[in-house]
């Protein structure tokens, strides 16, 4: 086995590896939607990204998503005098 041949042997181990560790970390779906009915499941690796996305897309009652990561919740604010 020349250099070459060791070297990607080297690359190839390497990529196994890797693929073995993104593999053995637990990932969460989140279903996300385009437009009306249009669906893409997101997928999360890192457990607090998940609770974030989580977290801002949870509805409480009739409450709209959106409103909820606007400022001040969508309501008009007074300003200061």
């Amino acid at each position: 086995m020349n250099t070459t041949e060791a070297f990607l042997d080297s690359i190839n181990q390497s990529i196994a590896n890797a693929e073995k560790i993104a593999n053995s970390i637990p990932k969460k779906g989140l279903n996300v939607y385009l437009d009306k009915s249009t669906m893409v499941m997101q997928t999360f690796s890192d457990p607090s990204a998940f609770e974030y996305a989580k977290q801002a897309t949870a509805r409480k009652g009739n409450s709209s998503i959106l409103r909820m990561q606007m400022d001040g919740a969508g309501r008009t604010q007074a300003k200061a005098l």
